[in-house]
């Protein structure tokens, strides 16, 4: 049986997060001048816990990030977020999470086209906001090694058995490639897939829990070119 290969998109094959800190820190300084109350790694966790709060409505993806930088700057500033325009400086810097160039892990592209070479077939599973994804995944100049994509709201155990289901696979026929424990590996290995995990420095809290342990084991890379080691 041939094998198939997921990778998750952000963080994986191309630079994300990295974005969404910068934005952040721009943003956290700029509060930080109406601010004596809190320290700014203070107001950077709440950012993060605002983001928590609300993943059910905005799901994962720029939409959620600038709302919650919006609501946690106007629960700091108050009055003056609306006399200093600060909403229309949250949508100027957050402008880059929507338009950022598409630029490749260093790495990527070599060890997408050893995989294509060598006969696997490869797909895409990413989770956010679907036009944002869409338009990443469309953009990406390796897309054409890529049999189809998948863009989900969460990357849960559910998700995976439903990818099984629309490409006829069977888990253990199947692999999954990604930087984020939580939605890439632990929730992949439940459905029975087997899992490469490459950590990212920039991959959210959120996402960052201890790798499963159980069987099939998680193969561990320091960065996507020591794919050749495994395949």
């Amino acid at each position: 049986m041939q094998k198939h290969i997921f990778f998750d998109l952000d963080d994986t094959l191309i630079k994300c997060s990295g974005y969404f800190y910068d934005v952040e820190d721009v943003v956290a300084k700029k509060i930080l001048k109406y601010n004596e109350k809190y320290t700014y790694s203070e107001i950077r966790q709440k950012f993060n816990e605002k983001q928590y709060e609300n993943l059910e409505q905005h799901g994962y993806g720029p939409q959620n990030f600038e709302c919650s930088l919006m609501q946690v700057a106007y629960d700091i500033i108050g009055y003056d977020f609306f006399k200093d325009d600060i909403q229309g400086f949250i949508k100027k810097s957050a402008s880059i999470l929507y338009n950022s160039d598409i630029e490749l892990i260093d790495g990527a592209k070599e060890a997408v086209e050893y995989l294509y070479d060598k006969g696997y077939e490869l797909s895409i599973i990413t989770k956010g906001m679907e036009d944002v994804q869409k338009r990443r995944v469309e953009a990406l100049s390796i897309k054409k090694y890529f049999a189809d994509y998948t863009i989900v709201k969460h990357k849960t155990k559910s998700d995976y058995e439903e990818i099984l289901k629309k490409y006829n696979l069977k888990p253990e026929d199947c692999y999954m490639i990604g930087n984020s424990p939580k939605g890439d590996i632990n929730e992949a290995k439940k459905a029975g897939f087997n899992t490469v995990y490459i950590p990212n420095e920039h991959t959210w809290s959120y996402e960052d829990e201890k790798v499963d342990d159980a069987l099939p084991k998680t193969n561990v890379l320091k960065n996507i070119k020591e794919i050749k080691n495994i395949f």
